[in-house]
């Protein structure tokens, strides 16, 4: 017996994000620039601070309930443990995103890893770890890719302590200056996002837990710093933590993995602001990060802190993004080892599991081979260079002298004259060839200058020989098209605009491929080119009585593609509106990761 009003049928289910559609390029292209420009000018994060109220912190080590509508502490009931649920890069496709939300929202979980099993229960805390939306932040995609699924997700159950949700921003939820975000999550009055309670005030905040454990979660805006304001906060909470405490560390964006991605290739990412907060302020009150945690990535990533002088506490950085937004690669960067500076000492991390692993990762990679089915928008791109390119060229002869050379090595030397001659008697064409190449080339993702230049010329050679053997081909096909010359320049402008289309966009996958699977090169590019819905997972956290951490990794490793109403019998064991009819169930990714308190605090 389904329920009376169907839900499903009411639902807009978004579909992911087509990255490489031209008018999503066009309009995440122009909001990128406009934020990097106007959010360096304009840091609502200072005007934040300055409106805020005076709460430097929240207190979670006691229970909260509701009175004349706003959350208080309840003073006379203490939390002996809790639990959060982490997830990063959510807002997309209805099925990545809903999946997610449908297993943090359940009431209870039981998780399974091989032969043994783990009961959860839902967090009493969400926090979102940044990308709450895509492609661009606005109060119609909050509300189509982000609240409607949880509200469904979250159902009619009623609680008698609702959750509560907190959320720092990413990149992409500040292309708007973080108007949106704030607008959701940020209020000097609790509001509700679907059945959890919104109490921050800035896009920063800090919560102290049981166990002696405090959660920070840091807003790096969209060049990954920290400003003066929010440095000044941390440091006002810090004197009201205790020699001891730890923390768990949440930030947009995995600087650990980015700093060792930089170093390889000899450059230095910019970590001052991060490394300041906790030398100059948690260090000096014996206050140790014991977890780090990011999403950006699309994936899940753990390194453990290798040689540990408290190996029943080792420091984690996990990464994990998988929240509701495409996937990203595993194999893309060899990351097995990574270091930081802690207490002006070098400290070794090792990767201890990756999720999906390598093998899938570089399996999955092949997609790209089917570029122009997943993404039959790009082609116009391509068509457009296709064509212009073959008219420019070719308007630098006389087209009665253009006859097809027999043989691919003397047609490959005679497409090289014919592209030089061209480039020699018409400064038009000398400038669009080199426009393309500068194109190409800036394209290329690489920090090697060699490979770089190498790879866009390549890249770049690759399209112009396509344009050059599609152009032979087609001026030998219009000559059955009849005497009439404008029928001949009408067929070979849509033919030349149709191949161009199909074997531009197949040239593109294919270079994607190989800069993926050989050199793990353009993950986001070749990754979000066939937008993978698979692979997803969110954290579920424990502190314990006893001040014990653990860390359950939770992966769906297909999410349904089949939804349906639940049914009447079902409301007593299901509160979601919506529930999967088929997929796979939620695992554990590995088992569940403990940090235990440190002896000589307890």
């Amino acid at each position: 017996m389904k329920v009376k009003n169907p839900v499903l049928k009411s639902i807009k289910r978004m579909s992911m994000t087509r990255w490489f559609d031209i008018g999503q390029l066009a309009q995440t292209g122009i909001r990128a620039i406009f934020s990097t420009f106007i959010g360096e000018q304009s840091d609502k994060r200072i005007i934040q601070a300055l409106s805020s109220s005076g709460r430097e912190f929240f207190d979670y080590t006691y229970m909260h309930g509701l009175k004349d509508g706003k959350v208080i502490s309840l003073k006379d009931e203490k939390r002996d443990e809790i639990w959060i649920d982490y997830a990063a890069d959510v807002g997309d496709g209805w099925n990545s995103t809903y999946t997610i939300s449908y297993y943090i929202s359940k009431r209870k979980l039981i998780l399974k890893s091989g032969e043994k099993t783990f009961h959860t229960q839902r967090g009493d805390l969400l926090i979102f770890g940044g990308d709450e939306v895509y492609p661009t932040p606005s109060r119609e995609n909050y509300k189509r890719k982000l609240l409607e699924p949880y509200e469904t997700a979250f159902g009619d159950d009623n609680p008698d302590h609702n959750p509560h949700v907190f959320a720092i921003p990413g990149n992409h939820d500040w292309y708007d200056g973080l108007t949106a975000f704030a607008r959701l999550f940020c209020s000097d009055l609790e509001r509700q996002f679907a059945g959890w309670f919104t109490r921050q005030k800035r896009s920063y905040f800090a919560l102290k837990l049981p166990g002696k454990w405090w959660l920070f979660a840091s807003d790096g805006q969209l060049q990954s710093d920290i400003d003066t304001p929010q440095i000044e906060y941390f440091r006002k909470v810090s004197e009201k933590m205790e020699k001891g405490d730890n923390v768990i560390l949440c930030i947009s964006q995995p600087n650990w993995i980015y700093a060792e991605k930089y170093k390889k290739f000899g450059e230095l990412y910019d970590e001052s602001d991060l490394i300041y907060l906790q030398k100059e302020i948690l260090d000096k009150k014996n206050i140790q990060v014991k977890v780090y945690l990011s999403g950006d990535y699309h994936h899940y990533r753990r390194h453990e802190e290798k040689n540990s002088p408290t190996p029943e506490s080792k420091v984690q950085k996990i990464t994990a993004g998988g929240g509701g937004a495409f996937l990203h690669p595993t194999h893309d960067v060899d990351v097995s080892e990574i270091s930081d500076d802690y207490k002006s000492q070098e400290r070794f991390f090792t990767l201890e599991k990756s999720y999906p692993d390598i093998k899938t990762s570089k399996r999955l990679t092949f997609r790209n081979l089917l570029f122009l089915f997943y993404n039959p928008g790009f082609g116009i791109l391509t068509a457009i260079i296709y064509l212009l390119t073959t008219w420019i060229v070719v308007s630098s002869f006389e087209y009665s002298h253009l006859n097809p050379p027999s043989g691919f090595a003397e047609s490959f030397i005679y497409s090289v004259k014919l592209t030089l001659l061209a480039f020699m008697k018409n400064p038009i064409a000398g400038i669009w060839i080199i426009l393309l190449l500068i194109a190409f080339i800036f394209f290329t993702d690489t920090h090697s200058k060699i490979y770089k230049y190498l790879g866009g010329f390549l890249h770049c050679w690759a399209h112009l020989s396509a344009i050059f053997y599609l152009s032979w081909l087609i001026i030998i096909i219009i000559k059955f098209s009849g005497d009439v010359i404008y029928v001949k320049f009408i067929t070979a402008f849509v033919l030349i605009f149709i191949s161009g289309w199909i074997v531009g966009s197949i040239i593109f996958g294919i270079y994607l491929f190989i800069s993926q699977y050989f050199f793990g090169r353009h993950s986001e590019e070749s990754f979000s080119a066939f937008r993978c819905q698979d692979y997803k997972n969110f954290l579920r956290l424990h502190i314990k009585g006893d001040g014990t951490l653990e860390i359950y990794p939770v992966k769906i490793d297909r999410v349904p593609r089949k939804w349906r109403d639940r049914s009447a019998g079902e409301s007593s064991e299901i509160n979601s509106l919506v529930v999967p009819a088929d997929g796979t169930a939620a695992e554990l990714i590995e088992d569940p990761i403990l940090i235990h308190p440190e002896k000589k605090f307890i």
